[in-house]
């Protein structure tokens, strides 16, 4: 008998629980909506797509119940069940879903026609119960439930028209009017249009190097810019809009302050567009309309006769017509006033040093979570560091881009070898020119950047990593810089390394974190020398286990000084099968060539200051005082130019790469980032494209390079043995027994012309930007 009786009671409070359920899951959008842009935890989207895909279920089961209710007791049902025909309507909002999230995804767009069946049948079916209880006995409500139907209906099919605005072949067949005129018809409103590169190029050279002598606009009048959302489905734009772009964002000291908050609300419009209501032009008189009508209809119901309705009833009407008033205000206010919050532009961090540290310090919990299968997770949560603001990082990107332009770039050749660069740049300007210690060192570091773009990137991270803990509070600005996008392009390369690289392979950092790890968990020999100064370098306070720097110290001198193959104590050789063992030992060959250029920079340094005390006692005709203290005064100061100098390298070389990595992405992957939190390389790549550089999309469309940008952007080993790490054991011993060797490369413009561009391999091919005869 009880079984029976709950039954009944919840058939009875089915659906006023669901309409409620409803409610809830709206205002939870909503709240959920405004944080979108932020980067929020795993577990939270998770919520946010439950609530996403559950308030159309629970809105669906409501209307169907409501229809299942009216259509067995169509006559019976009496005066107590005409009231929850004015649900309806306010079901019909709820599925029309909150403006701030239209999509959880890129792909919800595509499915705009699912959306468009499942509104057309919800509105049958409103239909359907609104025409069996037409007949209220009270003429208040049959008006209140008139008024709201109507903006109920259209808000119910505005959500999948305004999906099917935000598909990839809508906003392509949406190009912007201008784009257009200044393709076929210019009317001299528009720079002067071009159809090549090369006059772009011209443009563009003599475009920086005059709006850096003028102050910038007050507003940024490109056209282009308020709908950045072509770039997103892999528009190009054409030369004159993108000269338009690059003189507001080379303007003077101006561009380069602003470029990050330019940067940053075009990423804000290309999301609103993606996921969002709030670009319609109809929506904010819509949301103003429903606005007046919901607080109508609860003047009208307040002045209806409540008592010949159930009082469960009464209260559920109440709270549903009451809290759906007050949400589509609160929504009107958003979208009438500044919108959205802007996106996050933080730098999520990521360390392989660091996330070592953590497994060391908590092994069980690692292998807690590989049983569990939640080995993954924990990854994410290990390795995450707090995030680093970006503003920097975008200024930095901003002076590489217009340093190119004004010194670099010339031609077209330069524009594509400029854009092809992943560090060489960085290392040709690094030269001395006259120091043959730093030349040869720079030839070492080239090595490094032939590497394919992922095990790159992985090296260069590992080893910026052994320079810091080896060069404590060293390098200034630029060592934190350095070290923050060294540990965002090591993210890249775990969590979105389809991003980072077509092709990229994430499964690399978990095979250096494996051999780090057998590395560590080897037991130290008698011949390995005590860790006393290392400790001492790296501080008066020794680290406690576990610890990053002390996990560094160790990989260090264990690379430094190498278990013995023999009783001999010859080096032991490197392990030819192992891939991960051979970007360790390839990471600390960089590190040890970036430390011997420090070195080489911090004797060139002391010489020119000891020649400048001797200049200034021969002006001033005293002798020359070069006592015990002066030497250690120069010595210092001499040592901070060298760690200096390294760390200005290091940082441009990460700069390049960032670069590289964001010309190579598709706008799709961007706009599919931007639904789970974006991505800081989308702020890159757009600068990229503001500032006239080339993105993916016109690089899929250039025609075929000339002869001379082949021959001119190809450096091959000169000897296919220099590719094999075969260094002789007296240089492996004076470099601390590390494994890599000292590259030599030789290419002439005639033997690379003679090369055709279809027999070089995309591995082989490494741009260099700088001059030929260096090369």
């Amino acid at each position: 008998m009880g079984f029976w009786s709950d039954v009944q009671w919840w058939e009875d409070w089915q659906l006023r629980f669901l309409v409620l359920a409803s409610l809830f899951f709206q205002y939870f959008l909503f709240a959920a909506a405004l944080l979108r842009k932020c980067r929020v935890p795993p577990w939270f989207r998770s919520l946010v797509w439950l609530a996403y895909q559950g308030g159309d279920v629970v809105a669906v089961y409501a209307l169907a119940t409501l229809f299942n209710r009216h259509k067995k007791d169509e006559v019976a049902a009496g005066a107590a069940h005409h009231l929850d025909t004015l649900w309806a309507p306010v079901l019909l909002l709820h599925l029309g879903g909150q403006d701030g999230i239209t999509a959880y995804s890129v792909e919800d767009n595509e499915n705009w026609r699912r959306y468009l069946l499942v509104a057309a049948s919800q509105i049958a079916i409103a239909i359907y119960v609104f025409c069996k209880s037409w007949w209220f006995p009270d003429g208040r409500l049959l008006r209140a439930a008139i008024l709201l139907f109507v903006p109920g209906v259209v808000k119910c099919l505005e959500k999948p028209l305004a999906l099917r605005n935000a598909t990839v072949n809508s906003i392509a067949n949406s190009s912007d009017p201008t784009m257009t005129l200044s393709i076929e018809e210019d009317d001299g409103t528009l720079p002067t249009a071009m159809d090549s590169l090369e006059k772009f190029v011209t443009a563009a050279k003599r475009c920086v190097e005059e709006e850096a002598k003028r102050d910038p606009p007050l507003f940024f009048d490109d056209t282009m810019n308020d709908e950045p959302y072509h770039l997103f489905v892999d528009l190009s734009h054409p030369y004159s809009i993108r000269l338009r772009n690059l003189q507001v964002m080379a303007a003077g000291s101006g561009g380069r302050a602003e470029a990050h908050d330019r940067v940053r609300a075009s990423v804000s419009q290309a999301f609103d567009r993606l996921f969002t209501k709030h670009k319609a032009s109809y929506g904010g008189v819509l949301r103003a309309v429903v606005v007046l009508l919901t607080f109508a209809d609860i003047g009208l119901f307040q002045e209806s006769r409540r008592s010949a309705y159930a009082r469960a009833d009464v209260v559920v009407t109440y709270v549903l017509l009451c809290c759906t008033a007050a949400l589509e205000f609160v929504s009107a206010c958003v979208v009438l006033g500044s919108g959205l919050p802007l996106p996050d532009d933080q730098l999520p961090q990521y360390n392989l040093i660091g996330y070592l540290a953590r497994t060391m310090r908590r092994p069980r919990v690692r292998h807690l979570a590989f049983v569990l299968g939640l080995e993954d997770l924990v990854d994410w949560l290990w390795c995450t560091a707090p995030p680093e603001p970006s503003r920097r990082i975008t200024e930095l990107v901003h002076d590489h881009v217009a340093g190119g332009w004004k010194g670099y770039i010339n031609s077209e050749v330069d524009y594509r070898r400029f854009n092809d660069g992943r560090g060489q740049r960085t290392l040709v300007r690094a030269r001395s020119g006259g120091d043959r210690g730093v030349d040869d060192a720079v030839e070492r570091l080239e090595r490094s950047l032939r590497l394919p773009f992922d095990e790159s990137v992985l090296v260069w991270h590992l080893a910026t990593e052994l320079c810091y803990f080896d060069h404590v509070d060293a390098g200034g600005e630029a060592t934190r810089r350095s070290r923050v996008i060294s540990n965002y392009m090591a993210y890249l390369l775990l969590v979105r390394p389809w991003m980072l690289m077509p092709g990229a392979r994430s499964g690399l950092f978990r095979a250096v974190y494996a051999e780090l790890k057998k590395m560590l968990n080897k037991q130290d020999t008698p011949s390995q020398p005590p860790a006393v100064e290392d400790d001492e370098e790296a501080g008066k306070k020794k680290a406690p286990p576990g610890a990053m720097d002390e996990i560094a110290r160790k990989i260090i001198r264990q690379l430094r000084n190498p278990p013995a193959a023999s009783s001999g104590g010859a080096p032991r050789p490197r392990p030819r099968k192992a891939a991960a063992a051979e970007l360790v030992h390839k990471a600390w060959d960089l590190a040890y060539d970036l430390m011997e250029f420090s070195k080489n920079k911090m004797e060139e340094s002391r010489k020119k200051k000891v020649m400048e005390v001797e200049e200034e006692s021969k002006k001033t005709g005293q002798p020359v005082n070069l006592s015990k203290e002066k030497m250690g005064e120069i010595m210092i100061s001499a040592g901070k130019d060298g760690d200096d100098e390294m760390w200005k390298v290091i940082q441009g070389v990460w700069v390049e790469m960032l670069c590289f990595s964001a010309g190579r992405c598709r706008g799709y992957l961007h706009a599919t980032s931007l639904g789970k939190g974006g991505e800081y390389l989308s702020y890159v790549w757009l600068l990229l494209s503001y500032m006239g550089m080339e993105t993916m999309a016109e690089r899929t469309q250039r025609t075929e390079l000339p002869a001379e940008g082949d021959a001119g952007g190809l450096v091959t080993p000169s000897d296919p043995e220099d590719d094999d790490d075969g260094d002789e054991p007296a240089q492996q011993q004076a470099r601390g027994a590390p494994s890599g060797t000292v590259a030599t490369t030789s290419v002439t413009k005639a033997a690379a012309a003679a090369a055709p561009p279809a027999a070089v391999s995309g591995a082989a091919v490494v741009p260099v930007v700088g001059d030929d005869d260096i090369v």
